[in-house]
């Protein structure tokens, strides 16, 4: 839930300094260089991408920032190119996982 004096930008680096808050760096490093090997087709696919608190941890500090302001980008574009348009559902904006 957002705080109505703060950006959600700034909410999200708050929740992710929690989420990282008592992880390592080397641990957080070390699970960030596992996921961009698997990202780039070097882990076997059938192994769980992310196995453990750590690995959820680095998944988050490491795509979800740059994620949510490609989707904030995309998202106030096509507000301004279809003002008044309103997603019937998760899939109306692309939404995957």
């Amino acid at each position: 839930m957002t705080h109505p004096h703060h950006a959600p930008s700034d909410v999200l680096r708050a929740a992710l300094a929690g989420l990282l808050d008592g992880l390592p760096a080397r641990a957080a490093a070390q699970s960030v260089d596992r996921l961009i090997g698997h990202y780039r087709g070097r882990t076997p696919t059938g192994a769980p991408v992310l196995r453990d608190r750590s690995d959820v941890a680095a998944y988050a500090a490491y795509r979800m920032p740059a994620t949510f302001e490609a989707m904030r980008a995309a998202l106030g574009a096509l507000a301004a190119a279809r003002p008044g348009w309103t997603p019937a559902g998760h899939l109306d904006i692309g939404g995957g996982t």
